[in-house]
């Protein structure tokens, strides 16, 4: 029974200071961004030993990692937030875009994550990570493919690749929007929001 509890005592100051190290790189990433994060900070932050910080993950990429799965988590709940309550397949692909938009809006750190792991393709990914990503593809896979059964997009569309289109094209106006915004007021006259309805309206056109 002692060696129970000597042992439940270990696992519950392993799992506190595990916690503490990522609410430590969460809270660095959400005020200073990815790119001001290191080893050194996480563990002042955390106020731990450097070493410490080791014994629980191999690098500061695990970190980040380990993070980017709550990111992917809460990406999820915005497209199932965005779609669940519509009834017309249209609407629901049209939420896809918006609630990609408003995740870039509202959870800007956490978006910077998930485009960090979209742009370097050379980083491992964790099995549980990795099948987040696939839970969110096949989500919106599965919207795609009743749009094409109910007919209101062609019905030549391959769900798998439009999917992964969507995806990119997403990621890459996103960017834009965020780097160009000073030209779009001056470009076009457009807000960013005015300009990401123009994309989706655009899309959703060609699609049907």
């Amino acid at each position: 029974m002692k060696e129970q509890k000597t042992k439940y005592k270990k696992d519950k100051l392993k799992e506190s200071k595990s916690v503490a190290i990522l609410e430590a790189a969460e809270e660095l990433i959400l005020k200073k961004g990815l790119d001001a994060l290191s080893i050194n900070k996480i563990a002042s932050k955390a106020k731990i030993a450097k070493g410490t910080v080791y014994l629980y993950f191999e690098d500061k990429e695990e970190i980040i990692g380990t993070i980017a799965i709550r990111a992917r988590k809460l990406f999820l709940d915005y497209f199932k937030k965005y779609t669940e309550d519509k009834e017309n397949p249209i609407e629901k692909i049209k939420g896809i875009f918006w609630a990609d938009y408003y995740f870039s809006q509202e959870q800007k750190r956490y978006h910077q994550l998930i485009t960090f792991y979209e742009q370097n393709t050379g980083l491992n990914e964790s099995s549980e990570l990795a099948n987040m990503g696939k839970n969110i593809s096949l989500y919106i896979k599965s919207i795609i493919d009743e749009a094409i059964e109910k007919k209101v997009i062609r019905q030549d569309l391959d769900s798998a690749s439009l999917t992964f289109m969507m995806w990119g094209m997403s990621v890459g106006i996103m960017q834009l929007v965020e780097t160009r915004k000073e030209q779009l007021g001056f470009a076009l006259n457009k807000t960013p929001e005015e300009f990401f309805e123009f994309f989706v309206s655009t899309i959703l056109d060609s699609l049907r």
